[in-house]
C-alpha cells in the first residue's frame, strides 16, 4: 500500500462510507476530528446583529468560527455546467486553499458559499444549519479587486464602514477602539492617515490596500471569511505576509477561512491546513494540504523535492484531458455518501479514529441528517440593516462630499471657472442698453444658461460608472439602503456646485452689466435650479448607459439638439416638430432669464431703423425725442408662452422626474450581481 493510503491506518473506504471525504484518509487526519470539538462549545450561540459589543467586551463576545460544509454542489449557467458534485468541510481555526486553473470554478464556488449564486443542487450549511439570509451575515466575502473611494484616508474608509455596518448602539469611541485593534492586528496602523488611492491617485501600497479591504470585512466580526485570490497582484514577500496574517487570525480567533489562490509559493502553500483542488468544475483533490504530494505519488505522478507542490499539481491538472480525468477519477473513487467527521471532545486523541473507523457506517453523525448530536446554531431574526437610515444618510453624505470635494474644487476647476467667466464677460463687456444690442444681451444670457447646462452634465457623467463597483460591492454586502445612498449622493454634490456657480455668475453679471441686483439674485436662483436639473439628467444618463462611449455619444447628441432648440437660434419650428422644443431643458431657464432681464422698468433705446411698431410711431411723432422699446415687444421676438413661475415649475418637474427615473433604474435594473 502506498504511503498516501498508509498515513491514516484505516480500512478501505469503499465499505466505510466516509461521506465528504473526497480522498482516502484526507478528512480523518491527525487532529482533524479534535478540531471539530469546538462545535461542542457552540451550544446556545445566538446570532444577534442588533446589539453591538463594546470594546471592552469584544474578546468575551467575539463570535466563534462556524463549520462550513458543502455537499453535491452543482451550478449551471446558461446551459453550461460550471460546478459538478463539489463537496468539502472547513472547521473553525482552519485555513483552506481553493485552487485550480483559470476557469475551474473557484470564484463560482465562493459565490455559492456566500449565497450570491443559487446552486442547481446540493447543500451548504453553517454548523449543520442551511445557509439562510440571516446566516449569510455571519460570512464576509473579500473580493479580488480592492475597490475604494480613492480620496478617502484609510481611517475615513474604516470609520465609514463601521458607521454603516455596526449597530447605532455601538458608540463612536467603541468603533474607534474596534478599528484600532484591527489595524494593529493587520499591520496597517502606520497608514491610517494616508489616502487609499487607486491606479490614478497615489495612496497606500497594494498590500496595504488589500489589508484595508480585509479590515472592512472584519469590522462585523464574521465567523467565516471567504477571499477571492487575495494575493493577486502582490509580490511574493507581501503575499507571504498577508497569508501569514490570515493564518494567525484563523488560529487565534478560531475563525473559518476559505481563500482561492493562484500559484502560491511553496512557503505560502504549506501555511494552508486544507486544499480543495478544482479542475473544470470538478474536485481533483480535497483534504489536508500537506498530503497532496502523497496523493500524486499514489497516482504514479511523484513530485520531486525541489518542485513547488502548488505549481506541480496545477501543471498536472492542465497537462492533458486524460491526465486530468485520471486525477478526478482517483479523487472521486472513495467518495460515496455524506457522512461528516463525528464530534470528539478536545481531550480525546487520534487513537479514537482507528476504533471508530470500522463503526462509521453505523454511527449517526451530527449534521449529516440535521439532528444535532453536537451543538445547534440558533438563528435569531435580526434587522435587515445594521444601522439606521439616518446614520446611513449622514455617513454616505459625508463620504461622498469628501470624495468629490478635491475633484470639484481642484485648481484646474477654479481656473476653468474664472476663465469661462472673465473671457465672455469681456466679450460682452457693458453691453449698451439699446435695441440693436438686445440680441447680444440675449446671447450672453443664453451662454450662461448653456454653460451651466453642459458643465454639470459632463461633471456627473463619469460619477456613477466610477462608483458602481464600490456601490455594488456594498449593496451585495447589505451595508445600506439604496434610498440612503441615492439621497446622500444628491445632497452631497449640490453644495459643491454652488461656490463655482456663485463666482461664475457674479463675474459674468457685473462685467456685462445685466439688469440690476434684483435680476442678479433671481438669475442666480434660476440658473442654480437649471444646474441641479442638469446634474439629475447627467446622473440618469450615466446609470442608463454604463459604457462611457455610449454615454458620451448620447450626451453629445442631446447637447447639440438642446442648443438648436434652446430658444436662441430658432424661435419657430414646423408645427409637427413644435413638441421637440419642450424637451430642451435650457429653453425654460433661458426664457425665465429673458423675462427677468427685459422688464417694464428696463430702458432700451430704440434703434434709428427700428422694427418695433412702438419705436416707429415714436420716431414719426417726435423724431428728436429719445424713445424706448417696450419690454413686451422684445420678449415677443422670442415667443415665450409661460410666465417666470411657469418656467421655474417646469424645471422643478424635470428635476424630480429625472431623480425618480434614476432611482427606479438603480432599484429595478442595476441590481448588483446581475
Amino acid at each position: 500500500m502506498s504511503s498516501y493510503q498508509d498515513s491514516d491506518s484505516l480500512p478501505p473506504r469503499s465499505e466505510a462510507g466516509l461521506a465528504g471525504f473526497s480522498n482516502p484518509g484526507l478528512e480523518l487526519g491527525e487532529g482533524e476530528c479534535e478540531r471539530a470539538g469546538v462545535e461542542d462549545k457552540m451550544e446556545g450561540f445566538h446570532l444577534d446583529r442588533t446589539t453591538g459589543a463594546s470594546a471592552g467586551q469584544a474578546e468575551s463576545q467575539k463570535r466563534r468560527g462556524l463549520a462550513v460544509r458543502f455537499r453535491g454542489v452543482e451550478v449551471e449557467i446558461q446551459g453550461r455546467q460550471i460546478l459538478r458534485d463539489v463537496a468539502g468541510t472547513v472547521l473553525p481555526g482552519e485555513l483552506m486553499a481553493l485552487m485550480g486553473p483559470s476557469g475551474s470554478g473557484k470564484t463560482t464556488l465562493l459565490s455559492v458559499l456566500t449565497g450570491r449564486i443559487q446552486a442547481k443542487s446540493g447543500q451548504v450549511t453553517l454548523d449543520s444549519q442551511p445557509l439562510t439570509k440571516n446566516l449569510r451575515r455571519m460570512l464576509c466575502y473579500v473580493m479580488q479587486q480592492d475597490i475604494f473611494f480613492p480620496n478617502l484616508t484609510v481611517k475615513d474608509t474604516l470609520m465609514c464602514q463601521a458607521h454603516l455596518r455596526l449597530p447605532d448602539s455601538v458608540t463612536f469611541a467603541e468603533k474607534e477602539k474596534i478599528i484600532s485593534v484591527l489595524v494593529e492586528e493587520l499591520g496597517i496602523k502606520k497608514c491610517l492617515n494616508t489616502i487609499v488611492g487607486n491606479d490614478f491617485v497615489r495612496g497606500v501600497s497594494g498590500g496595504e490596500r488589500k489589508r484595508v479591504n480585509i479590515a472592512c470585512e472584519l469590522l462585523t466580526d464574521p465567523s467565516v471569511m471567504l477571499l477571492d485570490e487575495p494575493t493577486s497582484g502582490l509580490d511574493s514577500s507581501t503575499s507571504h505576509s498577508l497569508i501569514a496574517t490570515l493564518k494567525h487570525y484563523a488560529v487565534k480567533h478560531q475563525k473559518t477561512i476559505i481563500s482561492s489562490i493562484h500559484q502560491p509559493s511553496s512557503l505560502i502553500f504549506h501555511m494552508f491546513d486544507k486544499l480543495l483542488l478544482m479542475s473544470d468544475g470538478e474536485v481533483a483533490y480535497y483534504g489536508q494540504a500537506s498530503r497532496i504530494v502523497d496523493f500524486f505519488a499514489d497516482l504514479g505522478m511523484p513530485c520531486t523535492p525541489h518542485e513547488n507542490p502548488a505549481d506541480y499539481m496545477l501543471d498536472k491538472v492542465k497537462e492533458s484531458p486524460e491526465v486530468r480525468q485520471d486525477i478526478v477519477d482517483y479523487s472521486n473513487k472513495f467518495r460515496v455518501s455524506s457522512v461528516e467527521c463525528p464530534l470528539l471532545s478536545k481531550d480525546e486523541t487520534n487513537t479514537h479514529l482507528q476504533s471508530m473507523a470500522g463503526e462509521l457506517s453505523e454511527v449517526k453523525i451530527a449534521g449529516a441528517d440535521g439532528e444535532g448530536a453536537g451543538a445547534e446554531l440558533e438563528e435569531v431574526e435580526s434587522p435587515q440593516w445594521a444601522s439606521s437610515f439616518w446614520m446611513q444618510l449622514r455617513t454616505l453624505t459625508a463620504r461622498n462630499f469628501k470624495q468629490q470635494r478635491p475633484q470639484i474644487l481642484s485648481l484646474i476647476n477654479v481656473i476653468k471657472t474664472l476663465v469661462t467667466a472673465i473671457v465672455p464677460g469681456l466679450i460682452w463687456f457693458q453691453v449698451p442698453r439699446e435695441e440693436d444690442q438686445v440680441k447680444a444681451r440675449a446671447g450672453m444670457l443664453f451662454h450662461l444658461v448653456l454653460y451651466w447646462f453642459i458643465t454639470p452634465i459632463f461633471r456627473t457623467l463619469p460619477s456613477y460608472p466610477a462608483e458602481r463597483p464600490i456601490i455594488n460591492k456594498e449593496r451585495l454586502a447589505g451595508s445600506y439602503r439604496l434610498s440612503a445612498y441615492f439621497l446622500a449622493k444628491v445632497l452631497s454634490e449640490l453644495p459643491l456646485a454652488i461656490p463655482q456657480l456663485l463666482v461664475h455668475i457674479t463675474i459674468s453679471f457685473w462685467l456685462t452689466g445685466l439688469n440690476g441686483a434684483g435680476a442678479y439674485f433671481a438669475d442666480m436662483g434660476i440658473i442654480a435650479l437649471s444646474t441641479f436639473t442638469s446634474e439629475a439628467l447627467g446622473l440618469l444618463i450615466s446609470v442608463v448607459f454604463l459604457r462611457m462611449d455610449q454615454t458620451m455619444a448620447f450626451s453629445t447628441a442631446l447637447i447639440v439638439l438642446t442648443v438648436l432648440l434652446g430658444g436662441f437660434y430658432i424661435q419657430k419650428l414646423p408645427f409637427w416638430l413644435v413638441w421637440l422644443r419642450y424637451l430642451a431643458i435650457i429653453l425654460f431657464s433661458f426664457h425665465a432669464t429673458l423675462q427677468l432681464e427685459f422688464t417694464d422698468d428696463a430702458s432700451f433705446r430704440c434703434a434709428s431703423q427700428s422694427f418695433s411698431p412702438h419705436c416707429a410711431a415714436a420716431h414719426l411723432n417726435n423724431p428728436n425725442e429719445t424713445a424706448y422699446i417696450p419690454a413686451q415687444e422684445i420678449l415677443d421676438q422670442f415667443i415665450i408662452p409661460l410666465p417666470v413661475w411657469g418656467n421655474i415649475l417646469v424645471l422643478v418637474l424635470y428635476m424630480l422626474a429625472f431623480r425618480v427615473a434614476t432611482y427606479l433604474v438603480l432599484r429595478f435594473v442595476r441590481i448588483p450581481g446581475k
